[in-house]
């Protein structure tokens, strides 16, 4: 009996035990998370931050520009193709990368660069230049832009105004008997000035004392200046002094030249010598000839010179006698006129005092 009783109490206390275990397991109703949901919970957070604005903050840097010579296209340029042919063929002939853009900025650069040559606007090629003093920048073709010193205007003119004066001087000097040759010049003005003193270089680097040989006996060349380009009897006064020296050629500085001062001289017979574009050439009844520039020549002369080392002048280049009168220009004549630009455009001969 006490044994029956002992079992009995036994499996009492077990069931007590078994049913308490039963109502804590019931009474716990929260869920034990799993790996996966914990890591649903925590990656919440990241997938609420929005990545988008960190893109647009960030952009991508443009791309770097290292050649050596560099064509900068500006929109509308008629040069553009041309340049892109020929200073492609020159970089590949002379041993030096070429790279074409059609936008730059300060932050393409790299010190690479030797030459840049663009057809951008005047006041994007005037900043870059002002930025970059060691590297070179030829502006073809572009009106608005003031020469500096790593910035040089490549325009149709040909040569420096300086070289163009010396070779009119030179020319009229060379097809005028007894050298009686004048200019007509701008008074008070520094172009005025240089295109006078160039001028009676060339003529004296021709004749020397340039003294005629027979009557009136004297020594040339004779200078005039005007003070009003517009006012007629200022002109007329300025061309009639040198008509009263017996003047028979005569160089009008093309900035102050006229239909109306051309017609005046082809009046008198006078022989005239100008360059393209100049006001009145038109008017001319004995030209010898024209001044003018293959404009790409003159700017692949120009990086030539870079790349090699050499300075370039703004202008420089390309410098011919156009549209030559044989009648006033024999060919002998023609062939020592060359020879003498050829050698000037070297620097191989003096262009002013």
């Amino acid at each position: 009996m006490k044994k029956n009783l002992k079992l009995f109490a036994v499996i009492a206390v077990l069931m007590l035990l078994f049913l308490g275990a039963c109502k804590n397991s019931g009474t716990d109703t929260t869920p034990v998370p799993t790996p996966t949901e914990a890591l649903v919970l925590e990656t919440v957070p990241v997938l609420e931050t929005p990545v988008a604005p960190e893109a647009v903050v960030t952009s991508a840097p443009a791309s770097l520009v290292s050649g050596e010579i560099v064509l900068w296209a500006g929109a509308g340029s008629i040069h553009n193709s041309l340049l892109y042919e020929r200073l492609q063929l020159l970089g590949q002939e002379n041993g030096k990368s070429f790279q074409a853009v059609d936008g730059l900025t300060a932050e393409q650069i790299t010190p690479t660069v030797r030459v840049v040559v663009s057809t951008a606007s005047a006041d994007e090629i005037q900043n870059l230049a002002s930025q970059f003093p060691q590297v070179e920048f030829l502006a073809v073709d572009v009106p608005g832009l003031s020469p500096a010193t790593n910035l040089h205007l490549m325009t149709n003119e040909g040569g420096t105004l300086e070289q163009r004066s010396f070779l009119a001087g030179y020319a009229l000097a060379l097809t005028t008997d007894d050298y009686r040759v004048g200019a007509v010049t701008l008074a008070n003005d520094d172009v005025g000035n240089r295109t006078r003193d160039s001028f009676v270089t060339g003529v004296r680097y021709f004749c020397g004392l340039c003294n005629a040989r027979f009557m009136p006996v004297d020594y040339y060349p004779y200078t005039a200046e005007v003070t009003d380009p517009t006012n007629q009897a200022d002109w007329q006064a300025a061309v009639d002094t040198l008509l009263a020296k017996s003047v028979t050629a005569i160089y009008v500085q093309p900035e102050i030249s006229s239909a109306e001062i051309i017609s005046y001289l082809a009046s008198k017979n006078i022989t005239v010598i100008g360059q393209e574009g100049q006001a009145g050439l038109e008017m001319a009844s004995r030209l010898v000839g024209v001044f003018g520039s293959d404009i790409i020549q003159s700017t692949e002369q120009a990086v030539l010179r870079i790349v090699a080392g050499d300075g370039v002048a703004t202008g420089s280049g390309s410098l011919e006698l156009k549209q030559i009168n044989r009648d006033i220009m024999s060919d002998g004549k023609q062939m020592l006129f060359e020879r003498i630009r050829e050698e000037l455009l070297k620097g191989y001969i003096k262009d002013r005092p």
